[in-house]
């Protein structure tokens, strides 16, 4: 699905040199919650309701005489009406934003807003929510001041610590080493079955520390790998029987299957032999790992 349907015949503009009261105007009487900002024809920035707020008021700042350009967020990013819905959610979930201005050229056509997507249901609820837990993380007070590299590797540990919390709970497994090890069996499996494009699909999907040893392994697809070959492989690993083997396979592939989205999980029980199938099942009650 493309941006198209969010072009809009009437958008509220205004320039740098407005006033920020003119932007809060313009909020109040459109019930919108950001105003685009365009000098020459050219989108320069955006400014929205939460700037007025803490960029205002909150620096005690004249709404008359302070111009739009004081507070805006500059040169933020747009799309185009050819542009697709997941390339959306993909830019305000890596941007930290949650509107975006559409060009044809340079001049602004349009706006999607995370709004729009939710109330559309134009895209998975569990891709949209991404969004607002990357969001979430980010402007919590305790990571206030702190260094953009320290909060991202900050998320990534505690994604994977949530990831290795269900792997431990699912399959019962002593402690988090263990569940890592049965992850590391299960995963590294799975990405050799798949084709080249679709493990990259996968891993994508992943959280971010598991990525870098997955996006070593040999492309696929491997067919001695079987469902025989990883219980054995996780008995030996974690001394279990084959039934407990069996048991944890099961779970592992469970919450994999159910810490990606839908689709990804339908492509991928399409490359698997019936009895890898059968255990990678999607499940919606699984928590979103971002």
């Amino acid at each position: 699905m493309t941006l198209r349907w969010y072009r809009r015949p009437r958008m509220v503009v205004l320039n740098p040199g407005s006033s920020v009261r003119d932007a809060a105007r313009a909020i109040e009487q459109n019930r919108i919650g950001a105003v685009v900002v365009q000098d020459q024809g050219q989108v320069v920035g955006i400014v929205t309701d939460r700037d007025l707020a803490i960029r205002v008021l909150g620096s005690a700042r004249d709404a008359l005489s302070t111009k739009i350009a004081d507070v805006m967020t500059e040169r933020p990013v747009t799309l185009t009406l050819a542009d697709s819905v997941a390339e959306a959610i993909d830019v305000m979930r890596e941007r930290n934003v949650r509107r975006i201005p559409l060009v044809e050229g340079q001049r602004v056509v349009g706006i999607v807003t995370l709004d729009d997507l939710l109330l559309d249901e134009a895209a998975p609820l569990r891709d949209l929510a991404a969004i607002v837990q990357t969001q979430i993380a980010e402007s919590h007070p305790a990571t206030a001041g702190t260094p953009a590299w320290q909060r991202s590797a900050a998320r990534a540990t505690a994604t994977l610590a949530r990831f290795l919390n269900e792997v431990t709970a699912e399959t019962g497994l002593a402690d988090r080493e263990q569940a890592r090890g049965a992850l590391d069996i299960v995963l590294g499996a799975l990405v050799r079955r798949l084709t080249a494009t679709e493990a990259r699909d996968l891993i994508a999907q992943l959280p971010s520390l598991l990525q870098p040893d997955l996006q070593t392994l040999p492309a696929g697809p491997d067919k001695t790998v079987t469902a025989a070959s990883i219980e054995d492989e996780l008995a030996r690993a974690l001394d279990l029987d084959p039934a407990g083997a069996a048991r944890v396979h099961a779970a592992v592939a469970g919450v994999i299957a159910g810490s990606i989205s839908e689709g990804e999980a339908e492509d991928i029980r399409g490359q698997l032999p019936a009895e890898l199938r059968a255990l990678f099942r999607y499940r919606e009650d699984f928590p979103l790992f971002v």
